[in-house]
C-alpha cells in the first residue's frame, strides 16, 4: 500500500512539472500574436505598464526549470534506491538458481523454481503424479490399513451403541472389556473386509467380463453370423492394454448427485482396449473393442469386426461407434498387428490344406474313373460280348493280311 502511494505521488509531480513547462513554452507565442494584432503589448494582470515581456518570460522559465530540477532531485533518490534493489534481487535470484542447479541438479532445480512461480498447472500435475505413484507403490498397505481402521471404527461404534442405546454397562461380564468383545470385533473386521472388496470390484475393470459382454453382442448379431458363419466363437489369442483408473485432482467431472462439478479428488474412469480373434464356420475376423468402467458400470464406446477377404479387401462391421473412433485409436492399430499376422498365416495354411484336400479328392476321382473303364478279369465279370469278339477277329485278320502284303513287297524289291 505504501509503495502504491509513493508511486502515485511521483507520477503526479512528474505530470505537474511537465504541464507547467508546456504552458511556459506557449506563453510568448500568444503574447507576440496579441501584440501584432492590437499594435501594442498589453501588460499581464498584476504587472506594471513598463515591464519587459521578454524578461518576465525568462523569469517564468527559470522558475519552472528550478522547480523541475528540485522535483527530479526529490524523486530521483527513491527511484535510484528501487532500481538498486531490483538489481540486487535479480543478482540474488541468479545466485540462488545456480546454487540449486549445482546441489539438486538441473531437472529438480527447474521443477523447484517453476513451483516457486506458483504455476497452477505444473503444481497440480506434479502433485497428482506424486500422489498416484505413491498409491501405486503402497496400494496393498494402504488398503490393509484402511480396512483395519474401518473395522476398529465400526467396532467402537457398536460398543457405543451397546452402552448408550441398549444400556449394557461396560463393567458387566457380558460386555467383556478385558478381551475387547472378540465376537463384535471379528464381525466388524469382516464387514470392513467385505466393504474393501466391494470398493475394489467397483473400480476394477475385468477384461474377461468385458469380453463376455462383447461376445453376447457378437453371437446374436445377424451380420456377423452371416459373414463368418454361425456359430461364432472367440479365439484363443487376445491382446489387451488398460489405462486410467488413477486419482485426479481438481478435475471437471459429472456426478450423479451434483451434475457437472469440479471435485478436489476424483477417480478417473478405467479404460481397456482389447483385440481378439473371432472364428466362424466360414471365415475368421478380428474384433476391436474399447471398454470403459465408470461409477461401477461397464460401457462399450467401440465394438467393431474386421474381416479380410481372399483377394485382400478389408470389410468392417460396427456394432458400437464408427469409423472415426476406429481410426483415431492408435492403440488398437498396434494391438491388431500381431493378430492380423496370425490370422493371415492361418488363412494361408487353411487355403493350402484345402487345396491339398481338393487335389487329393480329384486324384481319387480320376483313379476311380480309370478303374471303371479298364478291362476286368474273367473271374470279376470281364470278357467280351459276341459282337465285340467278332469285331476283334475281323481286326486281327485285317492286320494279318496287311502285314503279309507289306513283307511281300519288301522281299520283291
Amino acid at each position: 500500500m505504501g509503495l502504491n502511494r509513493v508511486a502515485f505521488r511521483m507520477t503526479f509531480r512528474r505530470r505537474a512539472s511537465a504541464f507547467g513547462a508546456s504552458w511556459a513554452k506557449r506563453l510568448p507565442k500568444a503574447a507576440f500574436e496579441n501584440q501584432r494584432r492590437v499594435g501594442a503589448f498589453a501588460p499581464a494582470r498584476g504587472a506594471h505598464a513598463g515591464a519587459d515581456p521578454t524578461s518576465a518570460y525568462e523569469r517564468a522559465r527559470r522558475v519552472v526549470r528550478e522547480a523541475k530540477r528540485a522535483t527530479d532531485d526529490a524523486l530521483g533518490a527513491p527511484r535510484r534506491i528501487w532500481e538498486d534493489l531490483e538489481r540486487r534481487g535479480e543478482k540474488a535470484k541468479r545466485g540462488a538458481r545456480a546454487t540449486t542447479d549445482r546441489v539438486l541438479g538441473r531437472q529438480a532445480s527447474e521443477f523447484l523454481w517453476t513451483m516457486s512461480e506458483l504455476n497452477p498447472v505444473v503444481v497440480k500435475r506434479a502433485a497428482e503424479q506424486t500422489v498416484v505413484s505413491a498409491l501405486d507403490r503402497h496400494w496393498k498397505k494402504i488398503e490393509a490399513i484402511g480396512t483395519l481402521a474401518g473395522g476398529l471404527a465400526l467396532w467402537r461404534a457398536c460398543r457405543g451403541f451397546k452402552t448408550s442405546v441398549l444400556g449394557v454397562p461396560s463393567e458387566s461380564g457380558s460386555f467383556d472389556v478385558a478381551f475387547g468383545d472378540p465376537s463384535m470385533l471379528g464381525g466388524s473386521l469382516l464387514f470392513a473386509m467385505a466393504g474393501a472388496f466391494a470398493l475394489r470390484q467397483r473400480y476394477r475393470l475385468d477384461i474377461d467380463h468385458a469380453c463376455a459382454l462383447a461376445m453376447r453382442r457378437l453371437e446374436t448379431h445377424a451380420g456377423v453370423r452371416e459373414i463368418l458363419g454361425a456359430p461364432v466363437v472367440a479365439g484363443e489369442s487376445r491382446v489387451a492394454v488398460t489405462s486410467g483408473g488413477g486419482l485426479a485432482l481438481f478435475k471437471r467431472t459429472r456426478s450423479r448427485f451434483f451434475g457437472a462439478v469440479t471435485l478436489p479428488v476424483s477417480v478417473d474412469s478405467k479404460w481397456a482396449h482389447v483385440a481378439f480373434e473371432l472364428r466362424g464356420t466360414r471365415k475368421r475376423g478380428i474384433v476391436s473393442m474399447g471398454a470403459r468402467k465408470w461409477a461401477g458400470e461397464y460401457g462399450m464406446p467401440l465394438l467393431a469386426l474386421e474381416v479380410k477377404s481372399f483377394d485382400g479387401e478389408i470389410h468392417r462391421v460396427f456394432l458400437e461407434g464408427g469409423a472415426k473412433d476406429y481410426e483415431v485409436s492408435s492403440v488398437l492399430a498396434s494391438l491388431r498387428a500381431p493378430l492380423e499376422a496370425s490370422v493371415d498365416l492361418e488363412m494361408k495354411r487353411a487355403k493350402s490344406l484345402s487345396d491339398a484336400l481338393a487335389a487329393e479328392i480329384a486324384a481319387q476321382e480320376l483313379a476311380t474313373r480309370r478303374a471303371a473303364t479298364a478291362p476286368k478279369p474273367l473271374d470279376q465279370g470281364g470278357g467280351m460280348h459276341p459282337h465285340e469278339r467278332a469285331y476283334d477277329y475281323a481286326a486281327n485278320a485285317l492286320h494279318f493280311v496287311r502285314s503279309n502284303i507289306a513283307r511281300a513287297r519288301v522281299s520283291s524289291k
